[in-house]
This record gives C-alpha cells, structure tokens and sequence, in this order.
C-alpha cells in the first residue's frame, strides 16, 4: 500500500503475513515496541496499538497452517520486537526497519 493510500500517513507501513502453526487454537495478541529509541509500533490502518487474530475462524493452509494478512505501522526506522502471546506461550521477534523517516 503506497503511504499516499494510507488514512493515517503518519505512520509509514508494510504488509506482514502471519503464518500459525495448526497447533495454536484461539486468539492471537501481537504487539510490538522500538528497541533502540522511543517509538510505537501499530497495526492495520488507521493504526491500533495491537492486532488479534482468532485463529479458529480462519481456513487452514496446506499442513493445517493458517495465513492472516496486515500491515504493521511505524513511524521511523530503527530496531523493534513483536510479542505474540497464545493460550500456548509467548513468543518474540525481533527486527529491523529499514527507509525513510515520516
């Protein structure tokens, strides 16, 4: 989605497919935090602070695995983490924007 199209932009974004594994039922919380400085992570647009996934109403891929679609929304480059809470644990990844400072 070019920032252009975006109904926020102020926050620049990339698509992001989730892939879950067949043995995760129920929600899924994703947030997400700046390492390196302060900053925000969003999701979707217009931008909130996390993005559910109820993985139980989504049709599963080859092997049982699900896709959901979105887009996660930052504000500048730098270094951030996702947290992806499940009734089965949390789980952390971490990575790099990179582009042109909004």
């Amino acid at each position: 989605m070019a920032a252009a199209a975006w109904k926020d932009a102020t926050w620049g974004g990339a698509k992001v497919l989730w892939a879950v594994d067949p043995a995760v039922t129920g929600l899924v919380l994703i947030r997400g935090k700046r390492l390196d400085a302060p900053g925000q992570v969003a999701f979707e647009d217009p931008p909130t602070p996390e993005l559910g996934i109820d993985v139980d109403r989504y049709q599963g891929l080859s092997g049982g695995w699900k896709d959901y679609p979105s887009y996660t929304r930052l504000r500048a480059p730098g270094c951030y983490l996702y947290q992806v809470d499940t009734a089965q644990g949390t789980s952390t990844v971490v990575f790099t924007a990179r582009g042109p400072q909004i």
